[in-house]
């Protein structure tokens, strides 16, 4: 073997790949290998405890500030080690663009694209500057195999903390354990003394290292956590507003209302089912990566279509009145709104006279707030 003094747990067995002749690192996989992505398919899902998911393409990941590293990933459970040069985003500097956030005592929940594999890290660990979202390896790109184009990078953990293949990530108010641990095959993350001695590793401030596993672990699903952040006992309830605004200020005539009028515009456009990739893509193309898009029951021109029942089948004539309907909102400064609305024309329209295209309305926003924060205007829609 190439690398010596491996010692392969029980449960080794469990893991769908294990090469330990790979270059510059080893590679396990506890889950088959996710398929492949061309970089324009990679989104990166985050969600906050007060926030709908929302979807960052590559291209905005790739134009946030990169950091090299030289850090080890340990692999405690199989006893190896390789010390590697990193390149990425530290991913405090993406939580806060974001303003991805979570309880103080909360965490957040890194997903792999394989759709079983995740792990969580606390809000203190999250936010150490030496964690990365890695999307460079010993100044060549990020292997496929070892989780490219985009891995988590946690060096002060055991190695499985490093998510590979990273496609989504969540905050929660409380802990929501993590594969190895709810499959039994570690009980912590933490290294022991003697990783932590041989290369000088220091852990961060704060809440540091997986709590004893009690069986029990937060829902996982993205989307029970605004719920659970709301119905936590143990949450401290922020300030009413009507604290936070002076007397006589509401949410849409508070200060500075007037001067943010025409600085920010909601655009609602009703569209074709069939159209969502192409209307998301050419809204990314202008620069608009956040948005939120749903499923509605619209009318249009091809309202009152009638289609008869085959006779003797007991179905009776049927009338519709509506149709489904692709709806999506979107909150720009001013000076976006017309390469929005025209980006969302292009990827829409089938022709002069043709029927059923959507329609797309402009709104005036005198203000918004962000109730957990008091931000305002753009500060309040910001990401």
């Amino acid at each position: 073997m190439k690398r010596e003094g491996i010692r392969p747990p029980k449960f080794a067995d469990k893991f769908f790949r294990i090469d330990f002749e790979s270059e510059p690192m080893p590679v396990l996989s506890l889950y088959p290998v996710p398929p492949s992505l061309t970089l324009h398919e990679v989104r990166l899902e985050l969600a906050g405890l007060e926030q709908h998911p929302r979807s960052i393409p590559w291209a905005a990941l790739k134009a946030l500030p990169r950091v090299t590293m030289k850090a080890p990933l340990i692999c405690q459970i199989f006893n190896w080690s390789e010390l590697v040069e990193w390149e990425g985003i530290r991913l405090v500097d993406i939580l806060d663009f974001l303003k991805i956030e979570t309880h103080p005592e909360g965490y957040y929940a890194f997903y792999s694209r394989d759709g079983v594999f995740f792990e969580a890290l606390s809000r203190d660990e999250a936010r150490d500057p030496r964690v990365l979202l890695a999307t460079g390896l010993n100044g060549a790109p990020l292997p496929e195999l070892h989780g490219g184009p985009l891995r988590l990078v946690v060096p002060f953990l055991q190695g499985y903390k490093s998510v590979k293949w990273v496609g989504k990530i969540t905050a929660f108010r409380h802990d929501p354990c993590g594969v190895k641990r709810l499959l039994g095959q570690s009980p912590s993350g933490n290294l022991n003394d003697a990783w932590r001695e041989k290369y000088g590793i220091t852990l961060p401030p704060g809440k540091v290292g997986d709590p004893p596993f009690s069986g029990v672990c937060a829902p996982v699903s993205t989307e029970s956590t605004a719920a659970e952040a709301a119905s936590s006992s143990t949450a401290t309830p922020p300030p009413p507003v009507e604290a936070k605004l002076a007397a006589g200020d509401t949410p849409l005539t508070g200060p500075g209302s007037h001067a943010e009028a025409a600085e920010l515009v909601e655009i609602m456009a009703i569209l074709r089912p069939g159209k969502r990739q192409a209307t998301r893509q050419a809204l990314e193309a202008v620069g608009v990566v956040a948005y939120t898009a749903l499923s509605v029951l619209g009318r249009s021109r091809q309202r009152g279509l009638k289609f008869k029942g085959e006779p003797g089948s007991g179905v009776e004539d049927v009338a519709i009145r509506f149709l489904p309907k692709h709806l999506v909102l979107v909150v720009v400064e001013a000076r976006q709104a017309k390469a929005a609305v025209q980006a969302i024309i292009k990827a829409n329209a089938t022709g002069k006279g043709e029927p059923g295209d959507g329609r797309i309305f402009v709104l005036e926003i005198g203000q918004a707030l962000r109730i957990s924060t008091d931000e305002r205007g753009k500060e309040a829609v910001q990401a």
